[in-house]
């Protein structure tokens, strides 16, 4: 599609959190693309957020005003309304029955979630941007904001099967929302089941990589702020090893992952270690071949990912995994959790890696991979080739700017 939109286009991202402090992937993957599009486009980018860094409270953290973060725009709006008390009580009672709840309620629910920024809803309101660009559905910000938009609207929800996204207040937040920026196949499916969005321009579009050495991360790192728990010193196994990157909790899938790998030593006696790096909320059962690193840098992070066998996504509710792309950027095999429909679809459409959809297909996968060489450098070839072909940031950009320009005109 030919644009006749002469000017660079403006665009501002609507996000709860920003920085290279966050480790929420919605949040990184915001930042890689408003990065990407300075770096492949004439675009002019600007950040509309909160003061927030922690989502458990979004209490006020970064300083209230407009600073320039990698050459981009950033304007912080201090947070009104935190996540309040009563807010799990409420969402455990709604999302019991989510399709029953009115709504008010709804509404109620997504303020006691938070962040709640009254000061963030203006500057959306007033903007004179070509388009808006939330990310993701979930938040205050994008439930309110889309509302409150005076210019075109685009949407990346980040979703996944999930009981929230039934509250009916999200039927006017998809439907009134002017396009539509799905991560995956998946992604589309599980929104085109639940809203009437089926005729309303869409994308499919995941974040990017520039080149082999380069995952696309620039300025970022798997989470800086410091846990309780945290492991002070990055130690980097000598002996071969298995890699999990991203936030270590239950929910995630590490505490499943570290029983399944305690049953594979058990089964399978070796010196095979598994490293699992990135912040930390719940830490897994103990076992001695099993490293959890807390939060690394970028270049430890780089260094995991070229020394590692293979890396393994254990998380059921992922709407995209950046972590993927970044593997078969290095050629590495992957593996992933069956019950993620997202990540699932990656593997099936790349020939990368393996499903796992219990302890048997863990361990045929990483068996296979542990001592199959051929076929493991197969797996990490087709995957490069896959990341190339669709997330390669010089390919991908131009998509999504023709994809603005069908919005605007």
């Amino acid at each position: 599609m030919i644009s006749n939109h002469l000017a660079p286009i403006s665009i501002s991202f609507v996000v709860p959190r920003y920085g290279v402090e966050v480790s929420g992937g919605a949040e990184n993957a915001t930042r890689l693309l408003a990065q990407a599009l300075m770096r492949h486009s004439n675009a002019n980018v600007e950040i509309l957020t909160t003061t927030a860094l922690a989502l458990s409270t979004w209490d006020n953290h970064f300083n209230e005003g407009t600073e320039t973060l990698s050459g981009i725009k950033t304007r912080r709006f201090r947070v009104d309304k935190g996540r309040l008390s009563n807010f799990t009580e409420a969402t455990k009672r709604a999302l019991a029955h989510p399709t029953s709840v009115t709504e008010a309620e709804a509404a109620e629910i997504i303020a006691l979630q938070g962040p709640v920024s009254y000061g963030l809803i203006k500057a959306i309101s007033e903007s004179k941007s070509d388009v808006i660009a939330f990310y993701p559905y979930l938040y205050h910000p994008t439930v309110a904001g889309i509302d409150a938009a005076k210019t075109k609207t685009i949407l990346h929800p980040a979703a996944h099967d999930e009981p929230i996204l039934d509250l009916p207040i999200f039927k006017r937040v998809f439907e009134n929302v002017d396009g539509i920026v799905f991560h995956t196949h998946a992604e589309r499916a599980v929104i085109e089941t639940r809203f009437a969005i089926a005729q309303k321009p869409s994308i499919i579009f995941g974040p990017g990589i520039d080149n082999e050495n380069d995952a696309g991360t620039t300025d970022t790192n798997l989470g800086t702020k410091k846990m309780p728990h945290e492991i002070s010193a990055v130690t980097i196994t000598d002996q071969p090893f298995i890699l999990c990157l991203g936030r270590v909790d239950a929910p995630k899938g590490t505490t499943l992952l570290v029983e399944m790998f305690s049953a594979y030593k058990l089964r399978n006696p070796s010196p095979l270690t598994l490293v699992i790096a990135g912040p930390i909320e719940i830490l897994p059962n103990p076992h001695p071949d099993v490293l959890v690193t807390g939060p690394v840098s970028e270049a430890v992070k780089n260094d995991l990912l070229n020394r590692c066998i293979t890396l393994i996504s254990p998380s059921a509710f992922e709407s995209f995994s950046m972590v993927l792309i970044e593997a078969w950027n290095k050629k590495k095999p992957v593996i992933v959790n069956a019950l993620c429909a997202p990540t699932t679809e990656q593997v099936y459409r790349s020939g990368g890696g393996f499903v796992f959809d219990g302890f048997e297909t863990f361990e045929a996968a990483l068996d296979l991979i542990r001592t199959d060489s051929k076929l493991s450098s197969t797996l990490g070839r087709n995957g490069f080739q896959y990341a190339r072909m669709n997330y390669a940031w010089e390919n991908s950009i131009p998509r999504y700017i023709n994809f603005i320009n069908q919005i605007i005109n």
